[in-house]
């Protein structure tokens, strides 16, 4: 079942995502504790949107995104997405992605933009999912 995500859900939503990106795999070393911290910071945001899977009394699965204008209109980001390793695979990505589709049909937002790693099983997931490339963006950054 998906539901609006509750502060009570974050450290299970920190467990889950430092699950979900291992070291070997993204470089970063991620606690449930680190991971927490950093997945609060976008649940306090004022235009916070967020969702967890649960079942059986157990959240697997969450979705963290914030509403922003974007010039003239107003989008939603997913910031983060995680879904317990073991249970990946099951359509709980999905019903997350779908809830936040939902939030910005239901709102008359433009759109929904993400960013992943190229790299990454994610990308062919997202785009399973009705997401495509973005046509002249970039991402850059600097050290």
């Amino acid at each position: 079942m998906i539901r609006i995500m509750q502060y009570s859900d974050l450290a299970q939503c920190g467990v889950i995502y430092a699950k979900a990106f291992p070291i070997e795999h993204w470089g970063i070393d991620w606690t449930a504790e680190n991971a927490t911290d950093y997945l609060q910071d976008f649940f306090e945001h004022k235009k916070f949107v967020g969702y967890v899977y649960v079942e059986n009394g157990e959240v697997l699965g969450c979705i963290f995104a914030l509403c922003k204008i974007s010039g003239s209109k107003k989008e939603i980001y997913i910031n983060e997405m995680a879904v317990l390793p073991e249970r990946q695979g099951h359509g709980i990505g999905k019903q997350l992605l779908d809830a936040v589709k939902d939030y910005s049909k239901d709102n008359g937002l433009a759109g929904i933009v993400l960013y992943t790693s190229e790299y990454a099983p994610a990308a062919k997931f997202y785009e399973k999912n009705g997401f495509k490339l973005s046509n002249g963006t970039i991402c850059m950054y600097c050290e």
